[in-house]
């Protein structure tokens, strides 16, 4: 008897715990119902729409307060530049029309970015191109054979593609460790300043345009800029870069060009996990073309081209051009001299040591998992160019942010009319660059206004702003 008292006695000790417990419980329901019955339905994500318009897009940094005035030339102040972001590292996703661009805020792929607000300008804002018939003028009769951007006899059948503008680095360890390939099958390349961080520029990019070679390695292949608008339309060329800043990207799905992201496009390219990532990303003219037929993006583009000559003009003689002072980076020195025997200007990268562009065999992975291999062989030559042109051009700054340094983008309008030196044969002659859009080709005269012409061959293209000093003797 005392055993079941004592149990009785223990079991009632309990029930008021238990009591509490289950009066706990009835409240914390009802408090779910309430708070959930309170919420509002979620509103769907709007669904991205590439090339749609909208009033919130990238400004130059007049329309922005917070940023230097645009049209200022940036003088070098010396200071540090930061650590690029590696590849893969700056592809944010694609931005919805209207919604504020999102600025890179860690190194962390996928990382939360902090919002900066885009403030609306005028429809007619300056970045996009105007895209309409193509060609815009007249093509100018020429013979089938004759490669219209480089004047040289080349396989008609290579010529009835579409050109290939392809982004390529210049960072100092890819000079150095000889990881460029294939720019001396280029038949143009235009190089620029790039990227504004501390009153100075980071580096200098490459765009690259190919269609009477193919080389069978291409790279490294890096990011796009805007300033790829100026260059694309001319051409109807497919763009090759891999990402962007996201106030980059959306203006190029703004525009109706072939956008090769290798973010998204990925089969296209290959990957050497030997370099680091300034040098690692890779294609080949082959394989792009193939991708481009895949697509049905492949197609016959008349060109306007330029105008070339055997007959060397006269003008000063001028044997080295060498771009070494401010703003142009230090670390991005170069200088061209004109080698009589081959009567071509050979490219100097720093200043004492030749620009090597290499074909290294490697063995990688395409972006499909597929073998990447090239089968040439071990060969290294110095880049040469049969005609160097310097074009002068307003550089303003952008608010469109182009890392995680918050170094800001460069507009750089290539429309209108500028100043130019051209330099072929070992001489200089002063004119003017024209033209009215950016789907149109450049017009070349000298002082006096007549027309100027390149010599047969490639052609690099040295962007400087207004009123820069170019070294030379």
């Amino acid at each position: 008897m005392d055993a079941l008292l004592g149990s009785e006695v223990r079991r009632n000790m309990f029930l008021p715990d238990r009591r509490r417990w289950i009066t706990f419980l009835i409240g914390a329901m009802l408090v779910l119902v309430a708070c959930e019955a309170e919420t509002a339905t979620p509103t769907p994500r709007p669904t991205w729409t590439p090339r749609a318009q909208s009033t919130s897009i990238p400004t130059l940094a007049a329309d922005n307060p917070a940023l230097p005035a645009a049209g200022t030339v940036v003088p070098p102040l010396g200071s540090t530049l930061g650590t690029p972001l590696p590849l893969g590292q700056a592809n944010p996703q694609p931005l919805i029309p209207g919604a504020p661009q999102t600025v890179p805020a860690t190194l962390a792929p996928g990382a939360p970015r902090a919002a900066a607000p885009i403030p609306p300008i005028e429809a007619a804002q300056p970045f996009l191109p105007k895209f309409g018939p193509f060609p815009p003028v007249p093509i100018p009769g020429r013979p089938a054979n004759i490669n219209p951007l480089t004047g040289l006899a080349a396989d008609p059948a290579m010529l009835q593609r579409r050109p290939l503008v392809a982004r390529i680095g210049n960072e100092q360890t890819v000079r150095t460790n000889k990881w460029h390939a294939g720019l001396s099958q280029a038949d143009l390349v235009f190089e620029e300043l790039i990227d504004i961080l501390n009153n100075a520029y980071a580096n200098t990019r490459f765009s690259a345009v190919y269609l009477g070679q193919d080389p069978p390695l291409l790279g490294p292949i890096r990011s796009g800029r805007i300033i790829n608008f100026q260059m694309v339309p001319m051409l109807n060329a497919a763009l090759v870069f891999s990402g962007g800043s996201n106030g980059t990207r959306w203006l190029f799905e703004q525009s109706p060009m072939i956008n090769l992201d290798e973010f998204f496009n990925q089969p296209a390219y290959c990957y050497d996990k030997n370099r680091g990532y300034q040098g690692r990303l890779l294609t080949s003219a082959q394989r792009i073309r193939e991708y481009l037929r895949q697509k049905n993006w492949e197609s016959s583009v008349p060109l306007y081209g330029f105008t070339f000559s055997d007959r060397a003009p006269g003008g000063q003689a001028i044997t080295s051009i060498a771009l070494t002072k401010a703003p142009w980076p230090p670390s991005a020195q170069v200088a061209w001299r004109y080698d009589s025997a081959s009567g071509k200007y050979l490219r100097y990268s720093p200043l004492a040591n030749p620009h090597i562009d290499a074909m290294h065999p490697i063995t990688s992975k395409w972006g499909n998992g597929s073998d990447c291999v090239t089968t040439g062989k071990d060969v290294e030559a110095q880049i040469s160019a049969a005609n160097v042109v310097v074009l002068y051009a307003r550089h303003e700054r952008t608010n469109i942010i182009e890392d995680a340094n918050n170094a800001v983008s460069v507009y750089i309008p290539l429309t209108g009319q500028g100043d130019a030196h051209f330099f072929r044969d070992g001489v200089m002659v002063q004119g003017k660059w024209s033209r009215k859009t950016e789907q149109e080709f450049w017009q070349f005269t000298d002082s006096a206004g007549n027309a100027l012409a390149l010599k047969p061959g490639n052609t690099w293209f040295e962007i400087v702003p207004i009123g820069y000093q170019l070294d030379l003797k």
